[in-house]
């Protein structure tokens, strides 16, 4: 039996090795820390990419502008961007598709500390707004407001790329900035703080898809197995969430260790309402981003529904 150690031993480790080279690597380019890449984690820590064959590697970016440059330069494979890039993109010949939408809702609010002067966007001028990063979704969208209040973005205020989370609220409360955008759940945990903050615009509940699996076609077309027991995978996570709150508490808990119990109630509770159920993207929200895009980049060329959103690579039921 002692001289069959070694060999089972080695046969054990041949067989690990065997099974690592037969996972598919998929890495992805995170454009924010939250809620909206709930699935991700579920489908991790329930199994579901190992159960497809598929190791997950992702990488942290300061806002979706630097993601999407990953995404377009082939270092990652997807990025968790708001849909507004695989427009972008696409309309400047690269062969971007929306693949899987994660959140069905805008998902940001713009924030200020409760002693600030700052009531509405008319009241920004001549102030410092922070947003992640310039081109990004909080961009668009702060500059799509300002313009809706007959406040010039380029012009009457200074637009400051600050990242998300943590650097956005530092510099929100050293007045680095006089007003943020933050996301589910920083805007439950800044405002959770009793009378330091409120809420000068809030999108939350706006139809948009707001952060979603965008993928090159390319890269899609040579890794089809891949991608599709990802997408499986995290289409099965999504509708877990849905079904199960004991589960998206527990992701939660994962994600954001820091939260206590009633923070992360509250961000269960919203959880049902604002993420993608089957990895669906709304043409609601679509046509909302087309007309925010438009709004903020006149010059961007215009791009169909069909030819952005594809449902090739999803489950089919």
């Amino acid at each position: 039996m002692r001289r069959l150690l070694p060999v089972l031993a080695a046969l054990f480790t041949l067989g690990c090795a065997s099974t690592t080279l037969a996972q598919s690597v998929v890495t992805l380019a995170s454009a924010q820390n939250s809620a909206g890449s709930l699935p991700i984690y579920v489908a991790e820590m329930k199994g579901f990419f190992a159960a497809e064959g598929v190791k997950v590697e992702t990488v942290d970016f300061k806002g979706g502008a630097p993601a999407v440059q990953a995404l377009a330069s082939g270092s990652v494979h997807f990025c968790i961007c708001a849909g507004d890039h695989a427009v972008r993109l696409r309309s400047r010949g690269f062969p971007a598709r929306i693949v899987a939408g994660l959140v069905e809702q805008h998902g940001y609010g713009l924030l200020a500390l409760a002693t600030s002067a700052v009531t509405d966007m008319a009241s920004l001028k001549g102030k410092k707004v922070g947003i992640t990063s310039s081109g990004s979704l909080t961009d668009n969208t702060v500059r799509f407001s300002l313009q809706q209040a007959g406040v010039n973005p380029d012009r009457d205020l200074i637009l400051v790329s600050v990242g998300t989370g943590a650097p956005m609220k530092a510099a929100l409360d050293s007045n680095g900035v006089d007003a943020g955008m933050f996301t589910t759940p920083d805007v439950q945990a800044n405002l959770a703080v009793t009378g330091k903050y409120k809420v000068v615009k809030d999108y939350r509940d706006l139809a948009y898809p707001a952060l979603d699996l965008i993928a090159l076609e390319p890269w899609l077309q040579k890794n089809d197995k891949a991608a599709r027991g990802f997408l499986r995978a995290i289409v099965k996570a999504q509708q877990l969430i849905q079904s199960d709150p004991a589960v998206a508490r527990e992701g939660l808990k994962i994600m954001f260790p820091s939260f206590d119990d009633r923070l992360v109630e509250l961000i269960v509770a919203d959880v049902p309402s604002h993420l993608s159920r089957k990895g669906e993207v709304a043409r609601a929200g679509f046509d909302n981003m087309i007309e925010m895009l438009g709004a903020s980049e006149p010059e961007l060329k215009t791009v169909p529904f069909g030819e952005v959103v594809s449902v090739a690579y999803l489950p089919i039921e």
